[in-house]
């Protein structure tokens, strides 16, 4: 029987406000998550080495020697992470940007500023998704199982 391990998610994101917003939003959505912050694209592929990361929340214009696209590619090209779902966050909605992301390996773009519904729903389907597919793929005995989130419906106010 597999074992039950807490959704893990990378945000590389060079803004520190970002970021905080991002865990703060994550955190809220279910105590379950683990967040991990980097400031670069190296130090993401370092913490990628070293923890098992189950998605990546990049920002596009990730500053030093790797920004968000490079990142995505280079995350794409480790074996263990060819699958694990990508969000990359765009502060336009340029065209151009988005062929960009596609092409380095993303699953789906998060346009700034970030609505916490929003990201709540990209997060939730793409984690549960990896999920199911790691199931369907894993033999019993390497099975490891992430546990599943569910989703926080908006709050509504009536007038």
């Amino acid at each position: 029987m597999g074992r039950s391990v807490r959704p893990r998610i990378l945000i590389a994101d060079s803004y520190v406000s970002h970021a905080k917003t991002l865990s703060r939003h994550l955190r809220e959505l279910s105590s379950a998550i683990e967040v991990l912050n980097v400031a670069d694209g190296r130090e993401a592929l370092a913490i990628t080495a070293e923890q098992d990361v189950h998605l990546f929340l990049v920002n596009g214009f990730l500053k030093g020697p790797l920004n968000g696209f490079e990142l995505c590619r280079a995350v794409r090209r480790l074996d263990a992470h060819q699958h694990t779902p990508v969000i990359l966050m765009m502060s336009g909605h340029l065209i151009h940007d988005h062929s960009r992301g596609l092409a380095a390996g993303v699953d789906l773009f998060l346009h700034a500023p970030v609505e916490k519904q929003e990201l709540w729903r990209m997060v939730v389907l793409l984690l549960n998704e990896a999920s199911q597919k790691r199931k369907r793929d894993a033999t019993a005995e390497d099975e490891v199982e992430v546990e599943v989130i569910e989703f926080k419906p908006a709050v509504r106010i009536l007038h």
